[in-house]
């Protein structure tokens, strides 16, 4: 049976170099970012509700979502974050489960679901455990400039409208601390892997019917 595992938290926290160093360790892996991407390029009804809601000025030339537009534009206001994400979630929801099922048809024991609205999106709901990723803010606000190349102040706003560390803390079965050198995050990543591991022993031991 395989393990369906969510991989979350704070933009610019590491969600990504975790999801890697799981990749390497045997897992399946979706890319819930890349999803949304695919979705908002190629998925002619998300766009139709998207610029619906938030007008042709989100819009590339030849029809696919600005992203970096829409971005700009959500991230300065929750509420217009709330109203994208209400749209795009169903979406995001579909083709990832699809995905799912496609990996473990192909015999995949743990499937490792990475995005940062994992939670807020309802995908935990098909998730056997969840894993939260944190990192400080200015260690955040440092990577997302570089990540994508954009302004001090436009990486700021991005983490601002971020939830806090909290929210994940409360919401995940484990929390990995990403504030230091990639060693020290692989190291991190195989305690929390090792430990579902004898989670999961633990509990197939329990629901095993012995014979007497």
């Amino acid at each position: 049976m395989a393990s369906i595992i969510g991989l979350t938290g704070q933009t610019g926290a590491g969600k990504s170099s975790v999801r890697k160093i799981m990749y390497k360790n045997g897992a399946a892996v979706i890319d819930a970012d890349a999803v949304a991407h695919d979705i908002t390029e190629k998925n002619v009804d998300c766009i139709y509700d998207i610029v619906s809601r938030f007008s042709c000025l989100v819009l590339n030339k030849e029809g696919s979502i600005n992203r970096k537009a829409l971005g700009k534009r959500v991230f300065a206001d929750k509420k217009e974050l709330a109203a994208l994400n209400k749209i795009i979630f169903p979406y995001i929801l579909d083709a990832i489960e699809k995905k799912v099922l496609e990996h473990i048809k192909k015999g995949a024991e743990i499937v490792v679901i990475d995005g940062a609205t994992v939670i807020e999106s309802g995908c935990a709901k098909m998730c056997d455990a969840l894993i939260s990723v944190v990192a400080d803010e200015e260690t955040r606000t440092e990577r997302i400039i570089k990540r994508d190349e954009i302004s001090e102040e436009d990486a700021k706003r991005r983490v601002a409208a971020q939830k806090p560390e909290e929210f994940y803390t409360e919401h995940s079965d484990f929390v990995i601390e990403n504030n230091g050198s990639k060693k020290e995050l692989v190291q991190n990543v195989n305690v929390v892997l090792k430990n579902m591991l004898n989670i999961k022993t633990k509990a197939a031991l329990e629901d095993r019917v012995w014979e007497k």
